[in-house]
């Protein structure tokens, strides 16, 4: 039983607890997060590196051109780099026990249960998440939603003399997804298409439950997934979801929408280190769990194959 010993024992008891606790919470998937699905994870940077520098290309320059069979005036492509930096920061997140709950867990033979390692990973998968959308003001890291390298358009005034979606037609609401999408094509030369768009949660229920007229049981997002021009061209799905931070991203704290090719060609997010639980250390009568993990920003590689519309 615990005696003078105890303070070692319960060291010993954590890190054991450890082996089954945090292989369960790497396992375990977090869907109410959307930064996995909407914004391409590097991991490949090493685990160490304070700095990833990258180029944002623009436009292709040049064409080809027939030429005589003994010619030598072959025309040769070239494009437009930037060279840009992102840092990469080093973020902290753990879980705790006292003496006297790992006394009592082992005494008892009780297991170890894994709620607070889990709200832990949690609130690394919130981190990371708001991250990717909104970036991290102190840091100087924009998000997705709000980087400066890409072009941001405003939406017109619809018949209504406004531009919020709430007071324009259907007509006037698929025009400007259409438009949006027709910039970052016909400014490419259509070497860039936007396959995903981004709504603030409050836009995305208004065409999620929008009918198009009252004899209609369509909705106009439904509406809008079968008629919008990347759909027509290519024959494949518009993904279309709401996240948090487009409510005031636009201009003038306007809502914002935001179109992009989901690809890490175009966009994506350093995360050199991926959490890493540390061995369980002993602080007083506190034992304590250190998660790290380290991060850079959202970059855009190909800002001209995205685009955002303000004041919808």
């Amino acid at each position: 039983m615990f005696t003078t010993d105890a303070p070692a024992l319960a060291l010993n008891f954590l890190r054991t607890a450890q082996n089954y606790i945090e292989p369960g919470i790497y396992a375990r998937a977090y869907p109410d997060f959307q930064y996995r699905e909407l914004v391409p994870v590097d991991n490949s940077a090493p685990e160490w590196t304070t700095n990833i520098d990258f180029f944002s290309m623009g436009d292709d320059v040049g064409e080809a051109r027939e030429f005589a069979p003994d010619g030598d005036d072959i025309n040769f492509v070239d494009f437009k780099l930037d060279k840009g930096s992102s840092r990469v920061f080093m973020v902290g997140i753990g879980y705790r026990y006292n003496l006297q709950e790992l006394a009592h867990a082992q005494a008892y033979g009780i297991r170890l249960t894994d709620e607070r390692a889990d709200a832990a990973r949690r609130k690394y998968e919130l981190f990371v998440d708001n991250l990717a959308f909104v970036g991290r003001a102190k840091l100087g890291m924009p998000g997705l939603i709000n980087s400066i390298s890409v072009t941001a358009l405003t939406a017109a005034n619809g018949a209504a003399g406004t531009a919020t979606w709430e007071t324009k037609t259907v007509d006037e609401i698929v025009a400007d997804v259409n438009n949006v999408l027709s910039d970052i094509f016909l400014t490419t030369n259509g070497i860039e298409q936007a396959d995903t768009l981004l709504l603030s949660q409050q836009k995305y229920a208004y065409l999620a439950t929008k009918r198009l007229s009252d004899m209609q049981s369509i909705t106009l997002l439904e509406h809008i997934q079968r008629v919008n021009i990347y759909t027509i061209r290519t024959g494949r799905p518009l993904t279309i979801r709401a996240v948090f931070g487009l409510e005031t991203a636009g201009a003038g704290g306007t809502q914002r929408m935001a179109a992009y090719r989901r690809d890490p060609g175009v966009v994506k997010m350093h995360i050199p280190m991926p959490l890493r639980w540390l061995q369980a250390e002993h602080r007083l009568l506190k034992y304590e769990v250190p998660g790290i993990f380290r991060t850079g920003g959202v970059e855009f590689r190909r800002p001209g194959a995205a685009r955002y519309l303000d004041g919808i």
